[in-house]
């Protein structure tokens, strides 16, 4: 069976990029208020200028690949002679980007394997990467998809978004509780994983951002995560945060390599700037 590896931007890795490692990313598309076009995330909108955009305050939405983009693809492929898709875009519940590749694939006579991987970035992207490699040492795609999906269903996703402001603005948190969370220096943390149902729930609420690293951190020590788990911390221009994060977790685990890493523009696009996510989920 001739597969095609699928993702989407997303993964916080530019389309050209994911071609060298022989996987299509699609670019999801940003969209700014008042604007005929939206930018196609890193082709037309790099990482640098949506912060700046969120700098002056303009208030940006995300929206899926161009479906002109997503049919064209699939039908090259269904030219090229590929049997089947191998789709892991950003979860289902934070996008329909999934229904999309899947309708296309169906349209074009392609079979559609995906893989929910019940958040996006790091997680989504070592997802995608290692499903190709292991497709091209030979393992059959169905027990990719299994090895592939236990690894995703075992992963945890946290955010600490800095910005209360930028979440009112957003809608996605009231004037009144905004106002009261900056006043009591409260911190909502934020998760995002299989227990979620696809949705971004709230873990808890912390006061201060110390305590709600060190909250994130008793959880991940108390669902086992051990060195057979892959650590990182992403960041959106909070660097300072960033490092304090990534001291507390190195010391809580000592034998891990931690990464800091952008945090991926349609997530920073609805957080805003200096907003923290953790991410853990086990090595393959």
């Amino acid at each position: 069976m001739k597969v095609a590896f699928i993702t989407d931007s997303s993964c916080g890795v530019h389309p050209d990029k994911m071609k060298e490692k022989g996987i299509i990313s699609l670019p999801l598309q940003i969209v700014l208020p008042d604007q005929e076009n939206a930018l196609l995330d890193f082709v037309d909108a790099p990482l640098e200028k949506i912060y700046e955009y969120i700098e002056q305050g303009i208030m940006m939405s995300t929206s899926i690949p161009p479906l002109g983009l997503i049919n064209q693809t699939f039908k090259e492929l269904k030219n090229e002679g590929y049997d089947a898709v191998f789709c892991i875009p950003i979860n289902p519940g934070l996008s329909s980007c999934y229904n999309a590749l899947r309708l296309s694939a169906e349209e074009m006579g392609l079979e559609y394997i995906h893989v929910d991987v019940h958040t996006t970035a790091e997680l989504q992207l070592y997802a995608i990467t290692r499903a190709k490699e292991m497709y091209d040492e030979g393992k059959d795609i169905y027990e990719i998809k299994s090895v592939i999906q236990e690894m995703a269903d075992a992963g945890m996703t946290f955010v600490i978004p800095n910005d209360l402001d930028h979440l009112k603005k957003g809608g996605r948190l009231t004037p009144l509780a905004a106002t009261l969370a900056g006043l009591l220096k409260i911190k909502p943390v934020l998760k995002i994983d299989a227990s979620c149902d696809g949705k971004i729930d709230v873990f808890d609420k912390i006061r201060t951002f110390n305590k709600a690293v060190d909250r994130v951190v008793k959880e991940l020590k108390d669902r086992g995560v051990d060195e057979s788990f892959i650590l990182r911390v992403a960041q959106s221009n909070g660097m300072e945060h960033a490092l304090l994060t990534k001291e507390k977790l190195q010391e809580a685990f000592p034998n891990h390599e931690i990464r800091i890493v952008p945090l991926v523009s349609v997530i920073s696009v609805h957080t805003g700037l200096d907003c923290i996510g953790i991410q853990a989920f086990k090595k393959i």
